[in-house]
Order: structure tokens, then sequence, then C-alpha cells
């Protein structure tokens, strides 16, 4: 991963997250978040520990067999409502093992923000050093003994995919539609249940991040091949 960015809607958001303020939902929020766009932040198929094909299960209800379902059915485990997530764009890349003069284009495509990420807010905070955004987590996730679990989303094709996932392995699985937020998770369980959001303090970010409009990232972005010494 080469870097991360945050979008937020309102200039005092980003503010506290470059203080190291993170203010971290419970997945049963976005379970639930009714939105006007598909695809963006709300998702009520988050955490699905199993996903069938209509022709692929049966479901019979006291002897009696329903067929002609109507879309695929998947199962969810209430108690992932309770984990606390936090979500942040990961620019990574991807099926790229390397780069030259040919594919630099489709590579600095692969960074950049896209559009549908850029509706989400005006602001935007640049993570620019990765590992060490991600052991402050981990250190204030320790100190407050909340467990924790982080890593990058997986999509998978809800028309094709037929199967089951471990109950750890679901909460960082998502429809392909969401693909474009190249989202990297963190998964906290305060051992809480309820449906409050917690404020996780990692201490002041501010030597490893770089506040920006959401529509001049692009622009930032440059990459340049370096010539080879050895040649």
């Amino acid at each position: 991963m080469f870097f991360f960015v945050k979008v937020f809607d309102d200039e005092k958001y980003a503010e506290d997250f470059i203080k190291g303020k993170l203010f971290v939902n419970r997945l049963s929020y976005f379970r639930k978040l009714e939105e006007g766009e598909s695809a963006n932040r709300g998702d009520k198929h988050e955490g699905v520990v199993s996903w069938h094909q209509p022709d692929q299960v049966n479901i019979e209800i006291n002897g009696r067999v329903i067929t002609e379902l109507a879309g695929p059915v998947s199962t969810q485990m209430n108690w992932h409502g309770h984990l606390n997530v936090f979500c942040i764009y990961a620019a990574h890349s991807g099926e790229f093992d390397g780069v030259s003069e040919e594919t630099l284009a489709a590579f600095k495509k692969q960074l950049e923000l896209p559009e549908e990420c850029q509706n989400l807010g005006e602001y935007a905070v640049l993570v620019t050093r990765v590992n060490q955004f991600i052991e402050r987590i981990k250190i204030s996730a320790k100190e407050n003994n909340y467990g924790l679990t982080a890593g990058l989303v997986e999509y998978y094709d809800p028309d094709k995919f037929n199967g089951s996932f471990t109950e750890n392995e679901s909460i960082f699985k998502k429809r392909d539609e969401y693909k474009y937020q190249k989202e990297y998770r963190f998964a906290i369980d305060t051992g809480i249940e309820g449906k409050k959001a917690i404020s996780l303090d990692i201490g002041d970010i501010s030597d490893i991040t770089m506040r920006c409009k959401v529509s001049d990232i692009n622009k930032y972005l440059e990459i340049k091949l370096t010539e080879n010494i050895n040649a």
C-alpha cells in the first residue's frame, strides 16, 4: 500500500482526524444506513457469512420446500453488528506486479481516488506513512483492551459467488459493487454490545498526514519511473 485517503464532508472532522481522534461506527450502523445512492457508505449485506445462489440452496419449512427463490440467500451474525469498524481508502498496486512506460498511465489510474469516493465529501486527509498509522491504531487498541483485526477488504461477485466465509473473514468481504472503494478496514471489538460509536484516540498524526481538497488529490498524484543506473 502506498497511501491512505480519508474523505470527510465536514472540515472539523478532518481536523479531528489529524489530531488522532478517530470516530468509529458500529457495523450495525452501516447495515441500517439508508442512502440516496447505491454502493456508498451503507451496505445491508455487511458481514455476510454465507451467500448462496437460488439454484444452489434448498429451504424447507415444516416439511415444505420453498422453490423459485427471488435471489441469493444470505446469512449474517448478529454479534458482528456490535463491532466498531473504521474504513479508509487504500491506494495499492492491485494486480500490477511491475510498472513500465507502457503501463504507467494505467498504474496511475489504479492509485487515483475514484469519482464515487470524491462524492463522499469535500475534504480529504492523506496518510503518507501507512505502516505507522496502522501501528498507532494497534497501540491504542491494546491500551484500551480492545480486540483488533485489520486488513484489505476483498470483493466478490454476488451473481456468481456461492459459498461461505469464516466469521472473521466475513467482516472483510463485500460485494464487488463496492470495489472502487479499495477499502482497508479496522474491526474493533470493545466487548460491549450496543449501537454507540466510539472515539479512538491514537495521538496526533500531523507528522504522517497531509490535508487537502478531495478534488485536488489526483492532481497532486505524480508517478515517475526511475532510471536503472545499472543499465
